[in-house]
């Protein structure tokens, strides 16, 4: 047998100063996406979440809207409008601006009339008693990107403003 060869020692170069901020940029990007995690699964993103959808209600209690806070461009989503009124009929209207970012795709149950306004549009619900509780679920596309206010109310009643954030 023979001996083995040796071999010429390995020269490595060695930069600290780089490796250091090599590391430093590799643990900031590991809590950033730690970060963008957290924020998507409470839902700051949009599609459900603790913080996607809330709740607003009037001081008298009569109309309350539960809706969702954070869309996305062209994704359906749904307004719940719960209100009173003192008649026989529920006249609920809706800013023009909010729903001219929107595409209405249905609403339920029907309403008996819908009219248009300058600035709103008023829905017409019949009720089978004087301050009875109506839920109305307004299915909508949003079709405008970015922040999109509105407001919402029964006419000679309560009023809420709200808004949304659609991203694209």
């Amino acid at each position: 047998m023979s001996a083995p060869k040796q071999r010429p020692a390995l020269r490595i170069c060695e930069d600290m100063a780089f490796q250091r901020r090599t590391w430093l940029v590799e643990r900031t990007g590991w809590i950033v996406l730690g970060v963008i995690l957290i924020v998507a699964l409470l839902g700051y993103f949009g599609g459900g979440g603790p913080a996607a959808s809330t709740q607003t209600a009037s001081e008298d209690g009569n109309l309350s809207m539960r809706y969702e806070r954070f869309l996305r461009l062209r994704t359906p989503t749904q307004l719940r409008v719960v209100a009173r009124s003192p008649g026989r009929t529920l006249r609920l209207w809706i800013e023009r601006e909010y729903f001219e970012a929107f595409e209405v795709t249905g609403v339920v149950p029907p309403p008996d009339r819908v009219e248009t306004a300058a600035d709103r549009y008023v829905y017409e619900f019949p009720l089978t008693a004087p301050g009875e509780a109506a839920t109305i679920l307004f299915h909508i596309e949003p079709t405008k990107a970015w922040r999109v206010s509105g407001r919402l109310g029964v006419e000679g009643g309560a009023d809420l403003a709200f808004a949304q954030l659609v991203y694209p």
